[in-house]
């Protein structure tokens, strides 16, 4: 072999390597990122259902099914009992779909599932991609952590769970791609979130509170329970975290691979709402009405240059949005579910003989005739803002009339008529605070605004990155609020769905306590240790306690939801005493250990007995489980 040969292949290996980094850098930022990635891929595949969990599901699924097949609109109910399922809308009698966005998007999923299926039995393979993507985490968390032992023991492990798997697998209807490859997609999206989020507070703080971030999100919310089932609700989530690190990144110097100006994150953010209104324009307006409002009055510079690049970007990523909703709406700023109420109102105008008499009358239609050009212009954008005033209106008036009802969608549900499930008179709808305890411990910011008292500061309008985030989280928090309060409780939530961005979010708020984030800087070995024994000791005598006591998935769920409570009374009380020196930093780590825990339990549980749905998990050891664990 040459010299040239070799040194021509080191340079190539070189450059792979540098590609590789590249990658890593831009998608999930370091090697911890990675990690967490696949740790969070691999995690939520545990809960993956091959079945129809929300009935607006089937609408999803013939959309998907039907856009394969080259057509837009609904053509043949493949998934549920017709196409009038929930969801559907209809345009000069064609039945369309919703969720245009995740539909679209879940295309490559199923090209590859297809293909997938066209070389090996469709469950062999999905098992073998899980397999491979659980050894890429053993492998990537074992070279951080330099530690061969790691690699070696957790590839073994890897191969002989791949073995199990194998041994227990049963045929998959090889017909339902459309449906796995919708449920994949957002398995992949959920997986970004805490990618995403352990990225903003890394960036603010360290890596280890941004790692603790990210596990104290994965686990101590319904994330990994609700990330696939193809509902926005994961999706929304990681929009949000995803627009609030490009929001810091457009108030630090830039350090990136791809983005060397710290406007291109600022225009990122702004492209990123416009795609997710391809999803749900309603959420896409409030989420870029408040970054907006958080946005440009404290900006370092609004040069006309730097608007344009804003205004650009905020225009192309709707192309895909108005695309879609012309040629299923017939028009491009009313999506499809709209239709419903498209003819729910009177006229536009009204018309009549103009009044004889006085000239102002005259003057007045003179001028109204001169701005109709205007008023016509700016209608589409000033018509879906009153629609949103609107609603944020009659949800401040529904938590001033009506404040039990917010109290029992966020703090305690019991057996209320608006938290029992319509189809069997159970009451397994949680709150809020029952579904994530760990967010009791925002009790913490009054001990925040104790220490800030005695340190007063000027306030100015040039905000730290930090400072920004802070206060779109708030604001996006209580916006997210008002929208559905008017609403709240639903039945069929389980965990609150409809307010899915308020988990991130208030993790993210927790972290940024100092009391909380010293308590886990300090002892995040501690809480490390407490997660793990609550989930694997805790488990074990959560099960015996269902077992033993309940009787229906109604009482089970209660005992949950109380279980979350008396946990997090604790931790809320210790957040508000504010102290993480000694004995009491240790006593938080453990509670927010525990409350941390319980959401991680409860979804296992979820997805393993109370709603196991036939038994019909993607991986078959977590089937087998369910089959052994006969709870209810």
């Amino acid at each position: 072999m040459s010299t040239d040969t070799v040194v021509g292949r080191r340079l190539d290996r070189k450059r792979l390597t540098r590609v590789r980094e590249s990658v890593v850098a831009v998608l999930f930022g370091d090697r911890v990122g990675l990690a967490l990635f696949l740790g969070c891929a691999c995690l939520f595949a545990l809960f993956w259902r091959t079945t129809i969990l929300i009935t607006d599901t089937y609408t999803l699924a013939n959309g998907l099914y039907s856009l394969s097949n080259g057509n837009v609109f609904l053509t043949e109910a493949v998934y549920g009992p017709s196409l009038d399922t929930p969801g559907t809308e209809y345009y000069r009698g064609n039945p369309i779909a919703r969720n245009y966005g995740a539909i679209v998007l879940s295309l490559p999923f199923w090209a590859l599932l297809e293909g997938l299926g066209a070389v090996v039995d469709l469950r062999i393979g999905i098992v073998a991609l899980w397999s491979l993507g659980l050894l890429a985490f053993v492998v990537t968390l074992g070279r951080h952590l330099d530690s061969e032992t790691v690699v070696a023991g957790g590839s073994v492990l890897v191969l002989a769970v791949f073995g199990l798997n194998v041994a227990l697998a049963r045929p998959l209807d090889s017909a339902s791609t459309h449906l796995y490859a919708l449920q994949l997609f957002h398995l992949t999206v959920a997986a970004f979130a805490p990618v995403l989020l352990y990225r903003l507070v890394r960036r603010m703080h360290t890596s280890r509170v941004g790692t603790l971030t990210a596990v104290a999100f994965t686990l101590g919310t319904p994330l990994a329970l609700w990330a696939t089932v193809p509902k926005r609700h994961v999706l929304t989530a990681t929009v949000v975290v995803a627009v609030a690190y490009c929001l810091y990144r457009s108030r630090m110097p830039t350090d990136g691979v791809l983005m060397r100006r710290p406007a291109t994150f600022r225009a990122l953010a702004y492209a990123l709402v416009g795609l997710y209104a391809w999803v749900h324009a309603p959420e896409a307006l409030l989420l870029a009405v408040v970054l907006a409002l958080v946005d440009v009055p404290t900006a370092p510079e609004n040069s006309p240059r730097t608007l344009l690049l804003v205004a650009v970007a905020f225009g192309l990523s709707l192309v895909p949005f108005f695309v879609t909703n012309a040629l299923v709406a017939g028009s491009p700023i009313r999506p499809p579910r709209l239709l419903a109420v498209a003819g729910s109102g009177g006229g536009s105008g009204s018309t009549g003989t103009a009044a004889a008499g006085s000239g102002s009358g005259a003057t007045s239609t003179g001028i109204l005739t001169v701005l109709a050009p205007l008023f016509t212009a700016i209608e589409p954008v000033v018509e879906p803002l009153l629609l949103l005033g609107g609603e944020l209106l009659v949800g401040a008036q529904a938590i001033v009339s009506q404040p039990s009802e917010l109290y029992h969608a966020l703090v305690r549900s019991g057996y209320t008529a608006g938290t029992v499930d319509l189809s069997n008179e159970e009451a397994v709808n949680l709150s809020l605070l029952e579904s994530a305890p760990v967010l009791l411990a925002l009790a913490g910011v009054v001990a925040s605004l104790r220490g800030r008292r005695r340190r007063p500061s000027i306030p100015s309008r040039i905000l730290s990155g930090p400072r920004v985030v802070d206060i779109f989280a708030i604001l996006l928090l209580l916006g997210v609020t008002l929208q559905y309060a008017s609403r709240l409780p639903i039945h069929a939530q389980i965990t609150v769905r409809y307010l899915f961005p308020l988990y991130p979010l208030g993790i993210y708020l927790l972290i940024r306590l100092p009391v909380l984030r010293a308590t886990l800087a300090e002892n995040y070995r501690l809480f490390a240790w407490t997660v793990a024994g609550s989930i694997a000791v805790g488990g074990q005598l959560v099960v015996v306690v269902v077992a033993l006591t309940t009787n229906g998935l109604g009482e089970a769920f209660q005992f949950h939801a109380l279980l979350s409570l008396a946990v997090a009374i604790p931790l809320g009380v210790w957040a508000v005493a504010g102290s993480s020196d000694g004995w009491s930093g240790r006593v938080g780590a453990v509670l927010l250990g525990v409350t941390t825990a319980l959401p991680a339990l409860f979804g296992l549980l979820t997805a393993v007995e109370y709603y196991a749905l036939g038994d019909t998990h993607a991986l078959p050891m977590v089937r087998a489980l369910g089959e052994l664990l006969p709870l209810l």
